[in-house]
């Protein structure tokens, strides 16, 4: 499933666009918000963006800067610029810029549709390309360095860099990644239910590896290595520059920050795995190591965790080894959360991408697991969900209609009055008339 940003810094236009997207069937897409170019930049640090419907003036930071920052993050998100205006600057730097499209918000729908639709089928052949370049990669991997595998093996088993340092066959073996900085650790498995032969599960493990390089940015150091012969294990870290976007005020590095950014890059290499290989790989993420020497501990304790998730049925899974919560739940338990979750945050953020990230759960996944469990829609059971609050909040005469709107995450009145008369037939103000008879 991509993932569609609407960035406007008027909500009311913001609020259509994903009501309209929403109700077209045309389109299955995750779709987020945000109301300012600094909103949708902190969205781009933890979440993978496809595509970027913006306005193209907004104030502190216009449309055309926030393009810059947006390719950064995510350099294959195409962007639709939406204005009122038809300047011949405007339109001349959007089109140095590379910008996919430029529509007036005059010319209705219509338009932007047909765009989206548009950069929707260039992702696709985006995606077809470049597996025959893949391919070729996978071929490559067979001349990786024997020396630098068996070193990086060694630091799995509880051997230390200085110690395998003395080595002279390891002494000047260069690695993708300083052990002097900290970093963020990733490791994946297969689910082991999907019974392989070892040469395609050998074949699959490097596919995946290959799905990793090719989605990371090259502004991410890496270094690849396979633990027990079933899991696979990524070692992470920014260069100078993404590091400077995620510096605190103590000018070091927010590695838990750079591990959020970078949980939201499995979500698209989980569904290009199951889309090329047909089978299912769960991640667990810490972004904490600053002891090296305490590598293979981490990494036990992220396999112990997936295969834990893979013996309740779960899969797909994105563990976060920071979060002191309980991390691995029954079905039931993982349907309780989501509600729970829905219900406590009626009037904040309910993407996929966050109650995925309140359940350790790819987000496509989510609302396919949601529905294969429950036997409804995800939207379904957060729209009725606010239709009962906004009904139980009518019974008191002190709540006004705006402020129930609020109160459930909506922007303005009228969209407001437009989810209430959609789902009920009646305008909000009728329905409250009845409740009074």
């Amino acid at each position: 499933m991509y993932r569609l940003l609407i960035v406007d810094d008027e909500p009311v236009i913001v609020n259509g666009l994903v009501h309209l997207f929403q109700e077209n069937a045309d389109f299955e897409l995750d779709i987020v918000k945000a109301y300012s170019a600094n909103e949708a930049l902190e969205i781009a640090k933890t979440s993978k963006l496809d595509i970027m419907v913006s306005d193209i003036r907004m104030p502190q930071k216009s449309g055309l800067q926030l393009v810059d920052e947006m390719v950064y993050y995510w350099p294959s998100c195409r962007i639709i610029f939406l204005t009122g205006y038809s300047e011949f600057e405007y339109v001349y730097e959007a089109i140095q810029k590379n910008v996919e499209n430029y529509i007036l918000k005059t010319e209705g729908m219509e338009p932007i549709f047909r765009a989206v639709k548009t950069a929707l089928q260039k992702l696709d052949a985006e995606k077809k390309a470049s597996v025959l370049v893949e391919k070729a990669q996978i071929q490559l991997q067979y001349t990786e360095s024997l020396l630098k595998k068996e070193m990086l093996e060694g630091l799995l088993r509880g051997e230390t860099i200085a110690s395998l340092r003395t080595n002279p066959q390891y002494a000047d073996i260069e690695l993708g990644v300083s052990t002097a900085r900290p970093a963020v650790l990733l490791v994946g498995q297969l689910d082991p239910r999907e019974e392989l032969a070892s040469s395609q599960k050998w074949k699959t493990l490097q596919s995946i590896q290959q799905f990793v390089c090719h989605q990371l940015p090259a502004s991410i150091h890496k270094e690849q290595m396979v633990y027990d012969a079933s899991a696979l294990v990524w070692l992470l870290q920014p260069d100078s520059e993404l590091a400077s976007r995620f510096m605190l005020e103590t000018d070091e590095v927010d590695m838990r920050s750079f591990a959020s950014y970078v949980k939201g890059v499995l979500e698209s290499i989980q569904n290009e795995c199951e889309d090329r290989t047909g089978k299912s790989v769960s991640f667990a993420v810490a972004g904490n190591l600053h002891n090296w020497a305490c590598v293979h501990e981490h990494v036990e304790q992220a396999c112990v965790l997936i295969r834990r998730s893979f013996s309740l049925g779960k899969v797909m899974v994105i563990l976060d080894l920071d979060k002191p919560a309980e991390m691995i739940s029954s079905q039931e338990k993982v349907i309780d959360q989501i509600h729970h979750y829905i219900q406590k945050h009626l009037s904040g953020n309910l993407s996929l991408t966050a109650i995925a990230d309140e359940v350790h759960f790819n987000p496509s996944y989510l609302s396919r697991y949601y529905k294969q469990t429950t036997g409804r829609n995800l939207l379904d059971y957060i729209q009725s969900s606010k239709l009962s609050a906004a009904i139980a909040m009518m019974s008191d005469p002190q709540l006004k209609l705006n402020e129930i709107a609020v109160k459930l995450g909506f922007d303005s009145h009228s969209y407001f009055t437009t989810f209430f008369k959609r789902m009920t037939g009646s305008s909000p103000q009728d329905y409250r008339n009845t409740l009074r008879k």
